[in-house]
């Protein structure tokens, strides 16, 4: 985080790490997904962002491998991103963009994904996207289901 935040990407200012925990600096807004739930006007623009904050970071050679709206505080200052747990260095931005695509389309309260699919490649690394999130053990059995369903869709098979 202290990386990127130090090359001008909006990231909460880590003030202490713990063996346990970090201590980071207080962000208050909502989240790109509540601002998008209660003001459906927005998307467009919300996912113009959020895409904008993948090609940002991928700039960076940096992967967040969960950047969505509900990892997105709209704060005073403008967009601030959290939930650093997955980020990587080196990693394929052409998944990074794919993932969040499927996140949107099966996991966070299914925004229009098509809005954020305007302005990124979500089609090149969405097998590798889908295959990760087969992966992930904090993915419910629902959610595997959903996420074959649309990956097949896409004319995507793992």
């Amino acid at each position: 985080m202290e990386r990127v935040r130090e090359r001008g990407f909006p990231v909460p200012r880590v003030y202490e790490v713990r063996d346990d925990a970090l201590v980071l600096e207080l962000v208050e807004g909502p989240t790109m997904a509540a601002d998008a739930r209660r003001r459906r006007w927005r998307l467009p623009r919300h996912m113009r962002t959020l895409a904008e904050l993948h090609r940002r970071l991928h700039e960076l050679d940096v992967v967040h491998l969960d950047l969505h709206p509900a990892n997105v505080l709209l704060s005073a200052r403008g967009p601030v991103v959290i939930d650093w747990t997955n980020a990587r260095e080196h990693g394929d931005p052409a998944m990074d963009d794919a993932l969040t695509w499927l996140i949107l389309r099966v996991h966070a309260g299914r925004l229009p994904a098509w809005l954020f699919a305007r302005h990124l490649d979500v089609r090149t690394g969405l097998a590798d996207a889908g295959d990760v999130r087969l992966r992930d053990p904090n993915v419910t059995a629902e959610e595997r289901d959903r996420t074959r369903s649309v990956l097949a869709r896409a004319g995507c098979s793992l």
